[in-house]
């Protein structure tokens, strides 16, 4: 896996700003063409399938450190 470009392949949705609400499709979001950095999200969604992709490959989280794998 590239670290270094790790956040620049996450798909991030948003939901329609009140004052912006398309009147025909009030339910349609958003989906950024750019992961925009600093967004609280980000680093906790990359974790999660950082995690899913080494668990399904047979790694285990450590017992005392869960940021480690083994």
């Amino acid at each position: 896996m590239d670290v270094k470009n790790a956040f620049l392949n996450e798909e991030v949705y948003a939901s329609q700003p009140p004052s912006f609400e398309d009147n025909f499709y009030p339910h349609h979001v958003f989906k950024f063409k750019k992961t925009m950095y600093g967004l609280q999200q980000t680093p906790r969604q990359w974790n999660e399938r950082l995690t899913n992709v080494l668990q399904s490959k047979g790694y285990a989280r450590g017992v005392f450190d869960k940021n480690t794998f083994h």
